[in-house]
């Protein structure tokens, strides 16, 4: 894994903005991951997954706005995304609160997703090789069995 530090200064490259709908964020993040050596990009890949897996709560996927559908198992991975890109403060906040966790379940939020294909596309252009590592923290909804 990465330190905080390191995994929040490579995020900020995305701005902080998860309702931006546009990849070159991304591919700005991609391409600088990729001039890493490789255990940089895992470590990456690791703190990403951790950082997803905490916010994989009972409690968040249950604090949508008022009036809103529940969302799926997709959404809500979409939205803990987008928490992450939001960076520390916003990460921060939402586990210390859930309610602050509703204005990133929007649809303005769901390009935050692309994140989850950093990692893989910067060990793709840095090695020439297909991804296949696989995590130690499974991030997928529910799999924070202590918090559901």
């Amino acid at each position: 894994m990465l330190t905080d530090g390191d995994f929040w200064r490579l995020v900020a490259l995305l701005g902080g903005r998860p309702e931006v709908q546009d990849d070159r964020p991304y591919e700005q993040l991609t391409a600088v991951l990729s001039e890493e050596p490789v255990e940089r990009i895992v470590g990456f890949a690791e703190t990403l997954a951790w950082k997803l897996y905490q916010l994989d709560r009972r409690a968040l996927a249950q604090a949508v706005p008022p009036g809103a559908d529940n969302l799926s198992d997709d959404g809500f991975l979409y939205a803990r995304c987008a928490v992450v890109v939001a960076g520390p403060t916003a990460f921060d906040a939402v586990l210390a609160d859930p309610s602050a966790f509703a204005r990133f379940t929007t649809v303005e939020a769901a390009h935050a997703d692309s994140i989850l294909d950093v990692p893989s596309n910067a060990y793709q252009k840095a090695t020439g090789r297909e991804w296949e590592h696989i995590e130690e923290y499974d991030y997928e909804t529910g799999s924070n069995e202590q918090w559901w």
